[in-house]
């Protein structure tokens, strides 16, 4: 199965479209476009070190960037230099779910 995303606004936004798991690619054709835009931009800005992530507690090297007000990235960087792999793209309230379930 392959899905792809409408319409990239440039090189640098194909360039990372093109690198994403499908289920990711997937997920961003369900956004909006400023939603979109956001993510986007926000993994394209972590990767050259000009947005910081929030460092997911646990052995793995696990990122959760604020792409947009609704919109959460998860990414690796296994080191500073190291490429930044999206794992998922998930709402806050997907995020509230899963720790209200681990909490219980």
């Amino acid at each position: 199965m392959e899905a792809t995303v409408r319409q990239p606004q440039d090189d640098e936004d194909t360039r990372i479209v093109e690198q994403l798991p499908v289920h990711v690619v997937a997920a961003l054709d369900h956004l909006t476009r400023s939603e979109r835009d956001g993510v986007l931009a926000a993994i394209g800005a972590f990767s050259r070190h000009e947005q910081e992530g929030s460092a997911i507690p646990g052995a793995e090297p696990l990122y959760l960037l604020w792409a947009t007000p609704e919109m959460r990235v998860i990414v690796r960087r296994a080191n500073l230099d190291g490429p930044v792999e999206v794992e998922d793209v998930v709402r806050p309230a997907t995020l509230r779910a899963f720790a209200d379930a681990h909490a219980s």
